[in-house]
């Protein structure tokens, strides 16, 4: 809520970008009339109210402040209520119910030697899962756990006494319905009552207190507050044609992969030491393990936390396992089994492609990839071999180097009276279509010239689509067209100074790219595509 200093009213490109904006990051703005009265002046709509949740709003509206100011004050209620959680029952391990000594003992009289008896690494994997696992059905056996509430991290040692007290006055009242033992169970109840509220309300405001507005908005989240969590996929869509949309890959023809290998095998290498996998130290391992935080259980039914308990006791074993994949180079195939979670791209998909994949991998996959990663990365750093401007994968680097890259670019060619011309493309689901033998991913290009020379500059550019288009097809992937998008970027004083009419239009195989306000809207009005300054 506030005065954005942009008029809704006037619908001109200012309050455009700002609609354009809010329903981008999934905001809406609720209807308002004029809010500001300036003597002499048009009203205008200038104080607004931004909602994430419409259908959580009671009432909003506005008043005027006539005797104090020219702007309506504003107001909004809105329903906070965290929703009452459905009752659902779930398997899970009794893991609270644990003799860690009794468990830790049991592991180390446990018999691991069929692991290393074992003649492949599929083997040795398969008698690890099953010991680890019967190890656990002893000590944390799967229970059916029924689920009501959502947490409540309020509840002290002494609330839950007083919960207790409450209960066991209710028990006696039911036995002896006395006026005595009514009034003892109305004061116990009473008591619990305004403490727990007072406890919860005590809670909510020391953690709303000083934390940045994500840390509010994870905590909130977690009391149920915001959008509630829906079924992922709508009972419309057939679960097993999904996941055959999810494991299907393109066809890459086989002539073009085979004369793609050809022409990579013929472009000269720099001359290093060939990369050989070291063995794996159980320390490494150990390491490895402990710095992967997440506890979700893979297709094999282990997770960090069946790990952790009695690493001292099982990491020789997991280590020779891992040194054995390494050896053999073969990557167990029930660690390649994973649990796929599928993830509206969109608040109502239509169709199959608007899901995202997320899977969930054996938590003992992770630990070699990690570790071979790590190997494999030190060996591409040391050796100089990686492209300077990639920023995925790499220590250090992530989409925000790669951005303020792009970000310092930009503005070092506005203060030399440059625009930039920026285009950036979307590979059609690149992870899922890549080619292992030839392995490469997503980019965007961009060039700087002065206004005169606009028209130059983006001929250059449709020149490098026209190589990547031959480079994407020679790879096996595929550039998204609809997704690729084009920005030309200024200072207002550069902007004003384009002829954008006049400009030649991008093409990318055949199809004509926008220019774009922003990352994610061309800008169209009617069937006429249309410039913006973006700054």
């Amino acid at each position: 809520m506030g005065d954005f200093n942009t008029c809704l009213l006037k619908q001109d490109h200012r309050s455009m970008s700002l609609e354009s904006l809010v329903t981008a990051s999934g905001l809406t703005i609720l209807p308002l009339k004029a809010t500001h009265y300036f003597p002499n002046s048009t009203p205008s709509l200038l104080d607004l109210i931004i909602v994430s949740s419409p259908s959580y709003v009671i009432s909003h509206g506005q008043c005027s402040a006539d005797a104090f100011s020219y702007h309506d004050l504003i107001f909004l209620s809105y329903n906070i209520r965290p929703p009452k959680a459905k009752t659902k029952v779930i398997l899970q391990r009794n893991f609270g119910g644990i003799n860690l000594a009794a468990l830790v003992k049991d592991a180390q009289e446990s018999d691991w030697s069929g692991v290393f008896k074992a003649a492949t690494v599929d083997e040795k994997v398969y008698v690890f899962n099953t010991a680890l696992l019967r190890l656990y059905d002893l000590h944390a056996p799967m229970r059916r756990v029924r689920i009501k509430h959502l947490p409540a991290p309020w509840l002290t040692d002494d609330i839950k006494k007083l919960i207790h007290k409450k209960s066991m006055a209710k028990t006696k009242y039911k036995l002896k319905p006395s006026d005595e033992n009514k009034q003892a169970f109305i004061r116990a109840r009473n008591r619990c009552n305004r403490v727990c509220r007072d406890a919860q309300r005590r809670y909510i405001h020391e953690s709303v207190e000083k934390d940045n507005p994500s840390k509010v908005w994870k905590f909130l989240k977690s009391l149920g507050v915001g959008k509630s969590v829906q079924n992922p996929v709508p009972n419309n869509f057939d679960i097993d044609s999904l996941n055959q949309h999810f494991t299907s890959t393109k066809y890459f023809d086989k002539i073009t992969k085979s004369n793609t290998l050809k022409d990579l095998s013929s472009i000269p290498t720099p001359l290093h030491p060939n990369f050989i996998l070291s063995p794996l130290s159980e320390c490494d391992v150990k390491i490895a393990i402990k710095s992967i935080s997440s506890n979700a259980v893979g297709s094999d039914g282990i997770s960090r936390g069946m790990i952790v308990p009695i690493l001292d006791v099982i990491n020789p074993i997991i280590t020779h396992i891992l040194n054995s994949s390494i050896a053999s180079c073969i990557f167990p195939v029930a660690w390649k089994e994973a649990h796929v979670i599928p993830l509206p791209k969109k608040p109502n998909p239509s169709s199959f492609s608007e899901f995202r994949p997320i899977s969930i991998l054996p938590f003992l996959s992770k630990v070699l990839e990690r570790l071979v990663h790590k190997q494999f990365s030190t060996f591409l750093s040391q050796n100089s071999l990686m492209n300077p401007f990639q920023s995925g994968f790499r220590p250090g680097h992530s989409t925000v180097t790669a951005l303020v890259k792009i970000t310092d670019d930009i503005r070092h060619g506005m203060e030399n009276g440059l625009l930039t011309i920026l285009s950036l493309l979307d590979f059609s689901s690149a992870f899922n279509n890549v080619d292992y033998d030839l392995l490469l991913d997503d980019l965007q290009i961009y060039t700087q010239s002065e206004t005169d020379a606009l028209n130059i500059a983006i001929n250059k550019i449709n020149s490098d689509l026209d190589h990547i288009l031959r480079w994407s097809k020679k790879f096996g992937l595929a550039v998204n067209p609809q997704k690729t998008q084009l920005i030309i970027v200024g200072s207002p004083r550069m902007n004003a100074k384009v002829n954008w009419s006049s400009l030649p239009q991008v093409l990318f195989d055949g199809t004509h790219i926008p220019v774009s306000d922003t990352a994610g809207r061309p800008l169209v009005r009617g069937d006429k595509t249309t410039h913006s300054q973006v700054v």
